[in-house]
């Protein structure tokens, strides 16, 4: 018995190092994706891919979580669940740090391949890395400015709505997604086993509704749909109301001298603010003149990438472009230096967009102890930062480790936003005649959730909400 006994365990092992391998290649050569990041939160896209035959990266951003400890956020933007050597290149859907702010993090530790995105997104990248640089030099040491221009030298600029076939037979255009300059969905498409697979990586939609930009554009079929969720459960206020409630906060800050103090990213909000400052000008709907300052070198900068790519436009702003009234040029907006004082009535743009760092803090401590000034938020403020205290009415809050009474009034409006609320989205889908599956992603859990319920309950489409790290076969 004893001798039956070991040769059957001699043929089950046998077996077993025949067919293991076997079942492992089986696996291994099915396509899947990955997901590393922007699951059950806003902050650091990244989605792996692997086709069978190449491992990409959709986007590669920075966790930036308020609320958590820096110790955590370091944590976490240096936590890589693959080895950056493997990634043979990655797709960039555009330039805000949390979508490409980890990229460099990834050339420090390996990466070599190429990244290919839109001119535009190129140009912006090549600003706002070396932003983050400088501001991570201060911070987590994720990397430095080095590690950025080693960066920049693997960018691939690509045209819109071409497709581009790789050496291995992948597939890729990018399409308009609307968000900001140079932003883009990623269409893929590849075969692998005698299947055909297609992918789309939304980004970050863009809101129909901002100006300047063209609207995203329309997909019919795709098997696989990687959707952002951020505002998954939520509607923008009315467009016209937030305008003319825009108006009247200056009209009523400005005719007593006071000064509009408004938080804003640097890229895409603030030239989004300026030009429906300039077009209010023309219109003559302001009852006094007034100054424009932004206090940002690289939102200064952002906005000439803006003027450059013109061409990337609405039609409506092209139209204004033709009738010689640039939408991002006017005789209010004035160059401004940390050292200028500011004198008479004014609006002030300075980043941050969540009123946290950068030299929002400098104008903020200046002007919350004045009753004449208002503070406008053009942007979501999440629970417990500096932005929110003032909008819930503290009488004072701690400004750059100083506590500041709170006198000037604030406002939110939420239309500002540069991205699609859930019904747009919805719209959006509507042109969609095929789609498998839809992951939902990028958005707080409670925004994920709903707009996959909102999909299932309108649509013949299946969504789900993936886990971070979740592995997802195609099939």
């Amino acid at each position: 018995m004893k001798k039956i006994a070991v040769i059957a365990l001699i043929i089950f092992i046998s077996l077993s190092l025949v067919l293991i391998p076997s079942l492992n290649a089986e696996t291994e050569s099915t396509p899947y994706l990955k997901f590393c990041g922007a699951n059950g939160t806003i902050f650091g896209t990244c989605h792996l891919l692997y086709t069978g035959k190449s491992t990409l990266l959709l986007d590669c951003g920075l966790f930036q979580e308020e609320g958590y400890p820096k110790r955590e956020v370091d944590r976490r933007n240096r936590f890589l669940p693959f080895s950056p050597r493997d990634i043979d290149y990655i797709f960039v859907s555009h330039a805000h740090g949390d979508h490409l702010g980890r990229i460099p993090y990834l050339v420090r530790k390996g990466f070599s391949g190429k990244i290919y995105c839109t001119e535009a997104t190129a140009e912006v990248a090549r600003e706002m890395l070396r932003l983050l640089a400088w501001i991570l030099s201060h911070d987590s040491q994720l990397y430095n400015l080095s590690h950025v221009e080693a960066t920049i030298k693997h960018l691939v600029p690509c045209d819109y709505n071409r497709t581009y076939t790789l050496p291995d037979g992948l597939r890729f255009r990018f399409l308009e997604a609307g968000h900001i300059i140079g932003s883009a969905m990623v269409y893929l498409d590849f075969q692998e086993g005698g299947d055909d697979y297609s992918i789309l990586f939304t980004g970050d939609i863009g809101n129909p509704a901002s100006p300047l930009l063209r609207p995203q554009e329309i997909v019919e079929d795709v098997d696989y749909l990687i959707c952002e969720s951020t505002y998954g459960n939520r509607l923008h206020s009315d467009g016209a109301a937030d305008m003319a409630k825009f108006k009247d906060i200056i009209n009523d800050t400005t005719k007593n001298g006071g000064k509009v103090v408004i938080p804003c990213y640097v890229l895409a909000r603030t030239q989004n603010i300026l030009y429906y400052i300039n077009k209010m000008i023309r219109e003559g709907a302001f009852d006094r003149p007034f100054d424009v300052y932004v206090d940002s070198t690289y939102a200064n900068k952002m906005t000439r990438i803006y003027r450059k790519n013109s061409n990337l436009f609405n039609d409506e702003t092209r139209q204004e472009i033709r009738q010689r009234k640039p939408p991002l040029s006017f005789p209010a907006l004035k160059g401004y230096t940390p050292q200028d004082r500011i004198i008479g009535p004014a609006v002030i743009l300075a980043p941050s967009g969540m009123a946290n760092v950068g030299s929002i803090l400098t104008h903020l401590a200046a002007y919350l102890p004045d009753p004449n000034s208002a503070v406008i938020f053009v942007g979501y403020q999440p629970e417990g930062m500096l932005g929110r205290k003032i909008l819930e009415g503290a009488a004072s809050v701690k400004v750059g480790g100083k506590m500041v009474p709170v006198r000037a009034k604030s406002y939110y409006l939420s239309s500002f936003s540069g991205h699609a609320d859930y019904k747009q989205i919805m719209k959006w889908l509507d042109n969609f005649k095929r789609i498998k599956e839809i992951f939902v992603v990028h958005g707080q859990p409670d925004s994920s959730r709903a707009l996959a319920e909102y999909i299932e309950s309108h649509t013949p489409f299946k969504a789900i909400v993936p886990k971070f790290l979740q592995k997802i076969y195609l099939k």
